[in-house]
């Protein structure tokens, strides 16, 4: 089976993924999804507890998607929100989102990944949530994001050895995804060798949700 980049996975999967946290799915999916998803809600809510107060802040929303995190930032007057992805589908919803709630001015969305992103600006934040699940070699981009950052960046780690790992692991092969797990020691190794001094990591069911500054 031919493995296919993360553009071409998450350019299929976009309006999929979204269906997650908009509940357009039948009943019975959007009850599944609080069940077996609920971490991915939590992920989210404490991820806008940590980043207060918005208002004053700018961030950067690597792997952004269809911009549940960057535009819920801009709903809450952050300064300024910069969403990339790979995907272009993912970006066209981020757009058209962002102009019909009059975010715009607040948010930009580029089609890039962290590493070919070209910036002068430092960001007060970056957040960086289901990123690393598909990055074979995370160090690189925990470095690059580091750097952009002033004052912390936030990310999930996907836990080695949790009930769900086989399955979806096997799930998104079927699909032609890889997915990478990790144990909380590989976390702090690469938190360390990224060169972050102070990292704090929450447990979230089949993640880790982990600050690093």
């Amino acid at each position: 089976m031919r493995m296919l980049t993360q553009r071409e996975y998450w350019s299929i999967e976009a309006l999929n993924f979204d269906a997650i946290y908009s509940h357009q799915k039948s009943k019975l999916g959007s009850q599944l999804d609080k069940v077996f998803r609920w971490a991915m809600y939590k992920r989210f809510e404490y991820a806008m507890l940590k980043s207060e107060p918005i208002h004053k802040k700018t961030f950067l929303d690597a792997g952004c998607g269809t911009g549940l995190y960057s535009l819920e930032l801009g709903r809450r007057g952050a300064l300024r929100v910069v969403g990339i992805d790979v995907s272009p589908t993912m970006l066209t919803i981020c757009r058209n989102r962002a102009k019909a709630e009059h975010l715009d001015a607040r948010t930009d969305f580029i089609l890039t990944d962290i590493m070919d992103f070209n910036t002068d600006h430092l960001f007060d934040i970056c957040i960086g949530m289901g990123l690393l699940d598909y990055i074979k070699n995370p160090l690189p981009a925990l470095i690059r994001m580091r750097k952009l950052t002033k004052e912390k960046v936030m990310l999930s780690f996907p836990v080695l050895w949790n009930w769900r790992t086989i399955p979806r692991k096997i799930r998104l092969h079927l699909r032609g995804c890889p997915v990478y797990f990790y144990t909380e020691r590989d976390v702090r190794r690469l938190m360390k060798d990224a060169g972050f001094r102070h990292v704090e990591i929450r447990r979230m069911g089949p993640m880790y949700f982990v600050t690093g500054s």
